[in-house]
């Protein structure tokens, strides 16, 4: 074989070999470097959490890798079914609410501490999300309660998973107290609707909140509902909103999330749980707009 030969087949064998390297970096290599751990935090929001099915999807399609969840009443409930790898059959149950089937759910009770005993929303959820330990989950999990008798915030990372999610839910009034361990539970959103500081960190991640029924810090008006004629019912749920609102913004100032999204559903009542499929949707639509935003703004440090 001459000089020329040699040199040819050499250079035909390098270019293979770089091609091939080339190609699993593209392909296999890069986007297990690439992708961007996540510290998320799901808030409080009655139905108005379903978005956070929307917002856990779009942020998995841009590559994102959810490393810890904390989340607070609909978004405990969530991030539990994450956390367990049942995302997609919470999210068919919800889509396949109607109002006959919620009226199903509700277990009224003549208790003085709250009218429905909760214990037919636990048994459907138990048609999806086992029963285990949250030492057992694949990733950490938090969720917030308030001690009604001590006025004090209640971190549940370990223990039972169904217990946690039953006191991080118990809207006041709405369900009765969850007791555990001495403690009248209720809904964490009275202390903590968006527990920035409650979630489990690792290095090099990112904090990740998706805050519903808040309006985009932004001064855009285009998501204020319009006026409506005031009834005892909806003053209580403006006024519960406009407190949380409060405490998140609050919140989200001093935490600082590197990435905020912010889902208004406004059109939407905290109890409308028939209205998933439009939920979720807007859930998606925000956080793709929040996402790409980010990401044609954010440094270098913090880009997928």
């Amino acid at each position: 074989m001459g000089i020329y030969n040699k040199r040819v087949l050499i250079f035909s064998s390098s270019s293979l070999i770089l091609n091939f390297l080339i190609t699993f970096e593209e392909t296999i290599l890069y986007p297990l470097m690439s992708k961007q751990k996540i510290a998320l935090v799901l808030s409080t929001g009655g139905a108005r959490g379903i978005a956070h099915i929307g917002a856990i999807e779009e942020l998995e399609r841009h590559g994102f890798e959810i490393s810890s969840i904390a989340g607070c009443s609909m978004g405990a409930l969530i991030g539990a079914a994450y956390a367990t790898g049942q995302l997609p059959a919470c999210k068919q149950l919800l889509l396949e609410l109607d109002k006959r089937k919620m009226f199903g759910l509700a277990d009224v009770t003549l208790a003085r501490d709250g009218f429905l005993k909760g214990e037919r929303v636990m048994r459907t959820l138990s048609g999806f999300i086992p029963d285990i330990a949250i030492e057992e989950l694949p990733i950490p999990f938090s969720a917030v309660a308030t001690d009604i008798q001590t006025e004090r915030e209640v971190v549940i990372n370990s223990g039972r998973l169904y217990d946690a999610i039953r006191a991080s839910i118990s809207i006041p009034m709405v369900f009765r107290p969850f007791r555990l361990q001495g403690m009248a539970l209720t809904d964490g959103g009275m202390i903590n609707p968006l527990p920035l500081d409650r979630v489990v960190r690792t290095e090099g991640d990112m904090l990740v909140a998706v805050m519903v029924s808040m309006l985009p810090m932004t001064g855009d008006e285009s998501q204020h509902q319009p006026p409506q004629k005031l009834n005892p019912f909806h003053l209580l749920t403006q006024s519960s909103t406009i407190m949380i609102q409060k405490i998140a913004r609050l919140s989200i100032e001093h935490y600082q999330p590197d990435l905020l999204i912010s889902v208004p559903c406004r059109k939407y009542s905290i109890f409308q749980f028939h209205q998933s499929e439009g939920i979720i949707a807007e859930g998606v639509r925000m956080s793709r707009k929040a996402i790409e935003a980010y990401l044609n703004t954010s440094t270098p440090k913090h880009r997928i």
